[in-house]
């Protein structure tokens, strides 16, 4: 029978989270594990409860599965187990002048200072690229959380010639052009924050203007015969499309339509899942008609697409397009309605009944 089990340690924390399409084979194998040369087998050491948990369908095991990790984030489920570990993102912290930083999007989930999150992006070394050209354009800072800032609404209490106002850039960026300056006072609290939406809009895919300003750049560059500073321009401009590529996958499946999956179950215990903006938002047994009747009445609200990736819930969202990505999207008992869904299933039910009957 398909489900999820849970290793627990002394004091009860979750080591390990796992599925298994057969839970009991699963778990016994454990106990033929070489020690201490197989992981598992160490982890069988440390282990002083399992808990396991019977579901209908490998569906519903991989979406158990995949909440619980999130929930626990277990030291032993290695990072292709962890979905979240093996994204970045970029994160806005708290205060009057945040830098872009990037994180884990595992690390970024759990952190409390982080105010927003982009992403998520597959690769770090494209995105700090992209970063420090973003940074450049709109005169973000990009110096380390130590260095105290001082906005110009705060140095607006002060005279210029006073000792908390002489204060000398921490870099060459102020001075270039290139930042704003919020560690000497050069900027508003408003101004920055403006700059920095402008930054996340681009990173969202919802503003095209720095790619806009480099091929425009890049045109005066090669007129002017300065092929140097132009192919210069073309690898700032190629790290800022390369960043809009990564995003691809995952805004493909925030802007899939809504849907209703109907899985069969075992001993009968048929689920429907309803599917938005590549999430599961809602789910019922279909031998229960108050449990049916919730789930169209979730399915009637209307809902907006995000603009952005909710970080904490994308192993889900990975996990869902995945699967209906490779083999079990092919057969799957999809409908744009609970009703429909209901009615592919019952379909489908008679279908297998009369393949049982001819066999």
């Amino acid at each position: 029978m398909p489900g999820v089990y849970c290793m627990r340690g002394a004091h009860g924390e979750v080591l390990y989270v796992g599925k298994s399409t057969k839970v009991r084979t699963r778990l016994l194998s454990y106990f033929r594990l070489p020690w201490p040369e197989h992981r598992h087998a160490r982890l069988l050491r440390e282990t002083t409860r399992i808990e396991w948990e019977p579901l209908p369908s490998e569906f519903a095991a991989l979406l158990r599965e995949v909440r619980l990790i999130r929930a626990h984030l277990p030291r032993y489920n290695v990072r292709s187990a962890r979905p979240l570990d093996q994204w970045w993102v970029v994160t806005i912290a708290k205060g009057p002048a945040p830098r872009l930083r990037i994180q884990r999007a595992s690390a970024a989930a759990r952190s409390r200072d982080v105010a927003q999150m982009i992403g998520p992006f597959a690769s770090r070394r494209p995105l700090q690229d992209a970063l420090r050209v973003l940074n450049d354009a709109l005169g973000l800072r990009d110096c380390s959380d130590r260095v105290r800032m001082h906005m110009r609404d705060v140095a607006e209490l002060f005279e210029e010639s006073h000792p908390a106002m002489q204060r000398t850039p921490g870099c060459h960026r102020y001075e270039t052009k290139r930042c704003l300056g919020p560690c000497v006072g050069a900027s508003g609290e408003y101004e920055y924050r403006t700059q920095l939406s402008r930054a996340k809009a681009v990173l969202e895919g919802r503003d095209g203007t720095p790619h806009q300003q480099l091929v425009r750049e890049m045109a005066v560059a090669s007129a002017a015969l300065s092929y140097e500073r132009a192919g210069w321009l073309r690898d700032r401009l190629t790290a800022l499309q390369e960043l809009d590529a990564q995003l691809a996958r995952v805004r493909e499946a925030l802007t899939r339509p809504s849907f209703v999956y109907a899985v069969p179950g075992r001993d009968t215990d048929d689920r429907l899942y309803l599917v938005r903006h590549g999430r599961v938002v809602g789910e019922a047994r279909c031998s229960e008609p108050d449990s049916v009747n919730a789930l169209q009445t979730l399915e009637s609200k209307a809902t907006q697409p995000p603009t952005g990736v909710i970080v904490d819930q994308l192993d889900e969202l990975l996990m869902v397009e995945s699967w209906f990505r490779g083999r079990n999207g092919v057969d799957a008992l999809v409908a744009d309605t609970v009703a429909g869904a209901l009615e592919k299933l019952a379909a489908h039910g008679r279908s297998s009944s009369q393949l049982n009957a001819e066999s």
